[in-house]
């Protein structure tokens, strides 16, 4: 698989964009799990590595200006869940 970088940033060099990739994942949490309110890092992972599979689609060569999310969604009478979204503009170095 093609190697991809991701920044916050910018890139010091001439690219070419090749279009905006977002991706969004939750997790459920039973009332057992409620001490990993604060616990996204996996899903961090999971959006990451969605923005680089739609990136290479777009073949690209990395993320720039890569944002994320994180929200705790409480339903009324049920499970609150982890939701992180995640986007940034895909380029391809000239």
């Amino acid at each position: 698989m093609k190697q991809l970088f991701l920044t916050t940033g910018e890139v010091k060099q001439a690219y070419t964009i090749k279009g905006i990739v977002h991706a969004t994942v939750k997790k459920t949490l039973t009332a057992e799990q409620l001490d990993e309110v604060d616990n996204f890092d996996e899903l961090y992972r999971q959006v990451q590595d969605i923005l680089i599979e739609r990136a290479v689609a777009k073949d690209g060569d990395g993320i720039i200006g890569v944002s994320f999310e994180p929200q705790i969604v409480r339903v009324s009478v049920g499970p609150k869940y982890l939701m992180l979204h995640g986007y940034g503009t895909v380029i391809s170095l000239n």
